[in-house]
């Protein structure tokens, strides 16, 4: 098991097939399953699918949160444009790969 310094670490680390433990702002532990990292326009972005059942969230949606290298934390990204060009550049990626 690779040993990480920051939380962040593990995003970066494309060996590590560890979910992620985040808590939800009532101090929740919710379990996710990493399914991209994504540098858009200067930040990197994690798409997320949530393994604990979420309210609101079907089973085959992913999420998307702001890496914060500074505060080692991911900030969930509300804002639905900036959601929707991460999935884009990630989907860009998917085709690229495929060719």
């Amino acid at each position: 098991m690779a040993k990480h310094n920051r939380f962040v670490d593990k995003f970066f680390d494309e060996s590590s097939t560890e979910n992620v433990i985040l808590e939800d702002n009532s101090g929740k532990e919710i379990e996710f399953e990493q399914i991209a990292l994504v540098d858009y326009e200067g930040d990197y972005y994690i798409i997320l699918r949530p393994v604990t059942k979420l309210e609101g969230v079907s089973d085959d949606e992913a999420l998307v949160f702001l890496i914060d290298e500074n505060e080692d934390c991911v900030i969930y990204v509300e804002d639905y444009e900036l959601g929707e060009a991460i999935f884009n550049v990630y989907y860009e990626l998917l085709e690229s790969d495929e060719e």
